[in-house]
């Protein structure tokens, strides 16, 4: 019987895992390889996409800006309204560092389809970019160098719309005759002026009611033309004194009816409370107001002081917004309590002088038929009578459509894309 011979030992065959040396960083570079290019999409992606907010963010800011500029101050400048624009980008930065734009990518295209505006000239476009235009700045990338991708790149679009409206709510309850073409028995200098009255129809006799000669002419606003009425570019600044009239003299400027805003809450405490606080109900031009009886002197005192008290240190200055005029002070200037409108901005329903003075009851008159909204801010009581300055109002959306443009008072800004 033979016996077994010796085995190999185990070192003869060498170690078993002589064949597997370095598997493991082979399989580590392969990994880091993926992690790296999954970094490079993370990381470098939500940069992108940070930047791509940032960059909607400055468009936004740049197309208000400039669309501010075309409702507040000019509406027919518009490189006044392009500087607005490229100082608004230029203070919304993207990743760090401003936005690429140029006055030839703020355009001003006809709204678009879906718009309040479709079709009118009311409209501004900014367009803002950190890519790699020609001579443009684009984004860095991070885990992207690896590689190979030096830079990536966002743009931004958007469109903001001026709307001239004819509506608002927040209306003071004050009825204030329309501006009209003086052409009979002018009391002071040429044209119009609170020294006038208006006068178109006989008031007494076999003859009333008929035309007069000479007779002063209002022509009430439309769509497209302004009419003869209050223009919102002649007219800025101009002072207006609010006062209660006699009924049985002819109208004049300023000579107010106290007007019913809320058709549920009636009377002297209602009144009281439009004036200092914010009526909701929507006033627009055609609707026809219910006069309050008496002349509400006490009520108007009491009001307008609790409106002026909610920003007591607003002034009127001439030399404000460049010598046009404007506020200044009160909350609107103020660092601790600042404010984007000082409460004393009103909007004042404007009425159609014509249909009053063609009433046979006139001064008696029970209702007034509104042709337009003014801005109006209250700078004070003189007397019994109230003291203001014609300026624009800034809206909600519910300012409509139906203003003049660059002559209505009531202005929205709205993105429309």
């Amino acid at each position: 019987m033979s016996l077994p011979g010796p085995t190999p030992s185990s070192s003869a065959r060498g170690p078993r895992w002589a064949s597997e040396r370095g598997a493991i960083l082979v399989q580590t570079a392969i990994a880091f390889i993926g992690l790296t290019a999954f970094s490079a999409f993370v990381v470098d992606y939500g940069v992108l996409w940070s930047a791509r907010r940032q960059a909607q963010n400055s468009a936004d800011a740049a197309a208000m800006a400039a669309a501010v500029s075309l409702g507040f101050v000019d509406p027919d400048d518009q490189q006044r309204a392009r500087n607005a624009a490229l100082d608004a980008a230029a203070q919304n930065r993207i990743w760090g560092a401003p936005p690429d734009i140029t006055g030839a990518d703020i355009t001003f295209p006809a709204c678009p389809v879906g718009s309040p505006g479709v079709g009118t000239n009311s409209c501004v476009r900014v367009d803002v970019f950190r890519n790699q235009r020609g001579g443009g700045n684009p984004l860095p990338t991070i885990f992207g160098n690896l590689v190979g991708v030096t830079n990536q790149g966002v743009r931004a679009t958007a469109t903001a719309q001026v709307i001239f409206g004819n509506s608002t709510n927040c209306v003071k309850p004050w009825g204030i005759p329309d501006k009209w073409t003086e052409l009979r028995n002018n009391q002071g200098p040429p044209g119009w002026d609170d020294l006038d009255s208006f006068e178109r129809y006989v008031q007494n006799g076999r003859n009333r009611g008929q035309v007069l000669n000479p007779a002063d002419v209002y022509t009430p606003p439309t769509n497209n033309n302004n009419g003869t009425g209050f223009d919102v570019q002649l007219d800025y600044g101009l002072q207006i004194e609010i006062k209660s009239g006699n009924p049985n003299q002819a109208l004049q400027p300023g000579w107010f009816s106290p007007v019913v805003i809320n058709p549920s809450c009636v009377g002297g405490n209602c009144y009281r409370d439009a004036i200092a606080q914010c009526a909701p109900n929507v006033i627009r031009a055609g609707d026809v107001l219910t006069v309050e009886p008496g002349n509400m002197i006490g009520p108007t005192n009491q009001g307008v002081t609790d409106l002026i008290n909610l920003d007591p240190t607003a002034t009127w200055s001439p030399s404000a917004n460049g010598g046009r005029g404007g506020i200044s002070g009160g909350c609107m200037s103020s660092q601790a309590n600042p404010c984007a409108l000082s409460p004393r901005v009103v909007a004042v329903p404007v009425f159609d002088p014509d249909v009053w003075d063609r009433d046979p009851a006139r001064g008696r008159n029970t209702t007034v038929t509104v042709t337009r909204i003014v801005g109006m801010f209250i700078e004070r009581m003189r007397g019994n009578d109230v003291i203001g300055r014609l300026m624009p109002y800034p809206s909600s959306p519910y300012s409509g459509t139906g203003g003049v443009p660059g002559s209505a008072f009531v202005i929205s800004i709205i993105l429309v894309r």
